[in-house]
């Protein structure tokens, strides 16, 4: 699959879309607003403990994670302190990119959840999805887009 979008037009269409796409060489402003709404949907996602995306709730712990971990009852399901996981998400941006992620090694499992063939204990634990936007934030996005445009 290419990444490649081939126009085909007639008379001075083409050299419209040449001035259009020259305009746009560097989008670096909007990319780092997009960044700011991906890391707000994170926080979110943390402080509310549901998916970004879809809205619903995680997945409580088990109670015989409690059970070994009697401080994490009544607590938030992924830690918020300093050095926890939500701390640890970190926006960037650049001319044509905007991303969100994580540099603990854990996050990915927590994001996207164990597999049911995993060993019970860390690694067969649920999705608790805290990356991702909803169709809100998705609509922001356009919009942000969209004022840059039409602005340029």
């Amino acid at each position: 699959m290419s990444n490649t979008l081939e126009i085909l037009t007639h008379g001075n269409a083409a050299n419209i879309l040449a001035e259009i796409a020259d305009k746009f060489t560097d989008l670096s402003d909007p990319m780092n607003e997009i960044a700011a709404i991906m890391e707000g949907a994170s926080e979110d996602a943390f402080a509310e403990e549901r998916s970004p995306v879809t809205g619903e709730t995680w997945q409580g712990l088990s109670e015989n994670y409690l059970k070994q971990n009697p401080k994490r009852v009544g607590g938030q399901m992924l830690q918020v302190s300093a050095g926890g996981l939500a701390a640890s998400i970190a926006a960037d941006s650049g001319d044509f990119w905007a991303e969100i992620g994580s540099n603990k090694p854990y996050a990915a499992i927590h994001n996207f959840g164990g597999k049911p063939g995993m060993a019970p204990g860390p690694a067969a634990m649920p999705q608790r999805q805290y990356l991702g936007v909803s169709a809100e934030e998705e609509q922001q996005i356009i919009e942000v887009l969209a004022s840059f445009i039409i602005e340029n």
